[in-house]
């Protein structure tokens, strides 16, 4: 549950803003971009002025959500607060986070994730969530915003990817009572699911493919890893990558599954996901990410080659250890 004070505390501290800055971390997925542009229709709504930052691509089964083409890579410039929605510690921000920049004014930080290091003035967090986007209902609410349409939209596709469509096992009573909420107010899950799972360029179809083919099975950890190159050719440029590590979860030997994918300044970003019973938030920590019990990431530096030494590795000693 959002702590009453912490909540009020931020919409005192928006309220009385003119400008905001609202930031995606790297990696986004649907809870973190979904969260991001309901808290910006929301404030559009009070006639605030809204900036929206992601130093990364957008996931392209993303694309259907109303603002998405606002969301560029964009510095801390002359706003007057500066909101990070949906990452477990500061280094997931990259260039949208700059504490010279943003200097003394406030920098609130909104986020569910178990393994989350506060970084903000202000910290508005809660660990029982299933999603963020649970904590922006209530946020939306305290600042007396009606729900329309496109903002339980963002909200919903937030709440379903994040608990895999509600297959998770930190999905909650609440999580589904704000989601039947959402549905009242517009939200639609057969589009969601249509839009985020069922469709996909063929660039990222071949993606997909290849993925697949160049699989390995050690153990029960089921994992692959693609260059930038490879990337490149296949005509991927950054962005339809997601949904692969989920794939290779249905594989029915594995427990863990994880994704490596090659940035073009040579970082390694990385997917985990486990079944209900397999906890691998912690394997994320150790390689300097986070996330949650069942699906977290991180951003690994290079070489690409031992990536996915290190990441079986963290595996193995986190399990041991469990």
């Amino acid at each position: 549950m959002v702590d009453p004070q912490a909540l009020a505390a931020v919409v005192t501290t928006l309220t009385n803003a003119r400008t905001i800055f609202i930031a995606a971390h790297i990696q986004p997925d649907g809870d973190c971009v979904g969260s991001q542009l309901a808290l910006a229709h929301a404030l559009h709504a009070v006639d605030k002025r809204v900036t929206l930052a992601l130093d990364d691509k957008i996931p392209e089964n993303l694309n259907f959500l109303k603002g998405i083409k606002k969301i560029a890579a964009r510095e801390p410039h002359n706003e007057d607060v500066f909101v990070y929605v949906d990452g477990s510690d500061s280094k997931r921000y990259g260039k949208a986070l700059n504490r010279e920049k943003s200097g003394a004014r406030p920098i609130i930080l909104i986020d569910h994730h178990i393994t989350n290091e506060p970084f903000g003035d202000l910290n508005l967090v809660d660990t029982q969530a299933a999603s963020t986007a649970e904590i922006i209902f209530d946020l939306v609410r305290a600042l007396n915003v009606p729900i329309t349409r496109h903002i339980a939209q963002a909200l919903l596709t937030g709440i379903v990817t994040d608990t895999m469509g509600f297959r998770t096992t930190a999905t909650t009573p609440d999580t589904l009572a704000k989601a039947t909420e959402l549905l009242r107010d517009g939200a639609t899950i057969p589009e969601i699911i249509d839009r985020v799972y069922n469709r996909r360029s063929y660039a990222s179809l071949r993606v997909l493919g290849d993925a697949i083919e160049h699989s390995h099975l050690d153990g029960d950890v089921l994992w692959s890893a693609m260059d930038y190159k490879t990337l490149k050719a296949l005509g991927v440029n950054g962005n339809g990558t997601s949904g692969i590590v989920t794939q290779l979860l249905s594989v029915a030997d594995a427990n863990i599954a994880f994704v490596l994918t090659e940035k073009q300044d040579g970082s390694i970003d990385l997917s985990l996901r486990s079944r209900a019973d397999v906890d691998i938030s912690g394997v994320a920590k150790r390689l300097g990410g986070g996330g949650h019990k069942q699906a977290a990431g991180a951003l690994l530096p290079p070489p690409f080659e031992t990536a996915a030494r290190r990441v079986l590795e963290a595996i193995q000693n986190e399990m041991h250890n469990e």
